[in-house]
């Protein structure tokens, strides 16, 4: 099993920058209404997807910057997570919500049609953002294993601060008015909004330059969309997020860039960590994301800048 995490406020090795780092507790995000305040919530998607991302998610958190992460509630490591999460308690976990590329919950017999024999959701997802669009039995279905998948986090975390989507599909038109139904009833207090603003990332990685203005174009009308969703129903979400389009090339020259533009207001930071712990070997890419977020640099960095680190249970409440 891996460790227990450790408290906020405890000092602890940096494996990364070297000499000791002091774990910084979450901000109430109050101070990002001052004017020209900066608060940052820095989150972990796929918590319970591996055993290697449960193993990322926790160095990063213990060691590191880490306040967040989402759970995915039908991943194959989701019972080491939920063990991960009672000895963290500083750790925010929220709801990866899964409607493609990954385990359903109800299975194949509850969702002929939306999942395969083994009740895994496509891995395409263009046809499954225009079945879930055009098809009312699709949303009907889909309704069903939402509730689930908020249900089965409820029970096993008992608490829901935050919301978000796997590839961020919770935008998704017909998934974001259930999601913000759903927000109501089960009183979820916050999601997730892709608000990313390319030209800053543009300006600091111009990799797959063509991938990113597409991204940037379709997100942005979903995300303009969901936001006015999600006030109207008085649902918080963060002014801002990095993550989105540079996911997989994370690069310390990127993040510094970034902390060092970070915008007036909150924003979220978002990575998809994970650590080598024997087993089946984490891309380099996920490996990398951890020595960011375990960095000396990166830390000293938030601090240059005055940022202020919190989550959503601290912005919700502000």
């Amino acid at each position: 099993m891996i460790p227990s995490g450790a408290t906020a406020g405890s000092a602890r090795p940096n494996p990364i920058g070297g000499g000791v780092t002091r774990r910084v507790a979450p901000e109430s995000a109050r101070a990002s209404r001052h004017a020209g305040a900066r608060a940052v919530i820095v989150t972990a998607d796929d918590f319970g997807a591996s055993p290697e991302a449960n193993a990322g998610i926790l160095r990063a958190h213990r060691d590191g910057i880490l306040t967040a992460t989402s759970l995915m509630v039908a991943g194959a490591a989701c019972g080491e997570a939920v063990e991960i999460a009672r000895d963290c308690p500083n750790l925010d976990v929220g709801l990866h919500l899964v409607v493609c590329m990954g385990a359903s919950m109800l299975g194949a017999a509850r969702l002929r049609g939306i999942v395969d024999g083994a009740g895994r959701f496509g891995d395409n997802p263009v046809p499954c953002g225009m079945r879930y669009f055009f098809s009312r039995r699709a949303r009907t279905l889909l309704r069903d294993e939402i509730r689930a998948q908020i249900e089965a986090h409820l029970s096993m975390i008992g608490r829901l601060n935050h919301i978000d989507g796997h590839l961020n599909f919770h935008v998704h038109p017909a998934i974001a008015d259930i999601l913000v139904e759903f927000c109501e009833e089960y009183r979820v207090p916050a999601m997730r909004v892709p608000r990313e603003p390319v030209f800053t990332t543009l300006g600091l990685a111009r990799d797959h330059l063509s991938r990113k203005l597409v991204e940037a174009l379709i997100f942005r009308a979903l995300s303009r969309r969901t936001r006015r969703r999600l006030a109207a129903h008085g649902i918080r979400t963060t002014d801002w997020l990095f993550g989105l389009h540079q996911t997989g090339n994370m690069s310390a020259d990127y993040l510094l860039g970034v902390i060092r533009r970070l915008p007036p207001g909150v924003t979220e930071l978002y990575f998809h960590p994970a650590w080598d712990i024997g087993g089946a070997s984490p891309s380099a890419a996920a490996r990398h994301e951890v020595e960011l977020l375990t960095s000396a640099a990166v830390r000293a960095a938030l601090e240059g800048a005055g940022a202020r680190l919190t989550n959503f249970a601290e912005l919700v409440r502000s």
